[in-house]
């Protein structure tokens, strides 16, 4: 992509059709909030990793059936082949955010030509290595966006996408919001 990221057709170009989808799974939600998805808003993620050596991971979509690569960095013993974990953590997230900027932007009319989010997270890993260390989760994340109009930018109005995304991204969501997990162990010989 070029610095102004005009590779690619405008992002508002695809607002109609993606403001009568958005219209569309609003109402169906709406409708039935208990509902599974694709038809309703219950929905799961589901995702396995199987190391591979050197600290590399295959990681692969169990819905989808795609696999990618996560990496870890030379100086933590890693090839740095692939992005690490939490590269792919923090891009996951801004991608979704992505996504529901467009989909806020095209539900009210709020056109734009391009589209470029920038995240730093900022932590103390101690905590992955380092037993009643602290917590090693993000403490702080920085998104910077920078939103390309044609035309006389409306500012109130691209405020106003800015934070129903922020509010409504489940991938920001998740990184802002405590998580509830569980864990299960199992062993076997090999």
């Amino acid at each position: 992509m070029n610095d102004a990221g005009h590779d690619h057709e405008p992002v508002s170009q695809c607002f109609p059709e993606l403001k009568k989808v958005t219209l569309e799974r609003e109402a169906r939600y709406i409708e039935d909030p208990q509902a599974k998805a694709p038809q309703g808003p219950q929905s799961t993620v589901e995702v396995s990793v199987r190391s591979v050596g050197k600290l590399n991971e295959l990681a692969r979509s169990d819905k989808s059936g795609r696999n990618w690569v996560i990496s870890e960095p030379p100086h933590v013993g890693g090839l740095a082949n692939a992005p690490t974990p939490l590269e792919y953590l923090l891009s996951g997230a801004l991608g979704c955010f992505a996504a529901v900027f467009a989909f806020y932007a095209a539900k009210w009319d709020v056109a734009y030509e391009t589209f470029v989010a920038s995240a730093k997270a900022e932590l103390d890993v101690r905590g992955h290595m380092i037993e009643d260390a602290p917590p090693s989760g993000f403490r702080r994340v920085t998104i910077a966006i920078t939103v390309g109009v044609a035309g006389e930018p409306d500012r109130a109005a691209l405020e106003r996408v800015l934070d129903a995304s922020m509010r409504g991204c489940p991938g920001i969501s998740t990184l802002r919001d405590p998580v509830e997990f569980e864990t299960a162990l199992s062993v076997h010989t090999v």
